[in-house]
């Protein structure tokens, strides 16, 4: 009966280093895994600061567009338009 006992004794020991084990590798793959996650929601956050910027820029042009100053210096910048009786110069020299 003794030598039973000693038996179940070992086979406890080992199945709680075992589990030790698996339970250390598992907090050690859960560690990883939430910094992983840490790290991409700081670059989550980088990005939608950065949406944040350009919708308050487009919000601020779309408050502009009303204004007629505004528009005509789109149409003359980016569109290359003039008044009526304007004339215009294009250096070509620098080509």
């Amino acid at each position: 009966m003794k030598r039973k006992k000693k038996r179940v004794g070992l086979l406890t020991k080992i199945f709680i280093a075992v589990f030790a084990v698996y339970a250390a590798v598992t907090l050690v793959n859960l560690q990883i895994r939430i910094n992983a996650a840490a790290a991409e929601q700081e670059a989550l956050q980088s990005r939608l600061e950065a949406q944040k910027l350009v919708c308050a820029e487009l919000n601020d042009a779309i408050a502009e567009g009303d204004n007629e100053d505004y528009i005509a210096k789109v149409a003359r910048e980016s569109l290359g338009y003039v008044f009526p009786g304007e004339q215009v110069f294009v250096d070509i020299s620098s080509k």
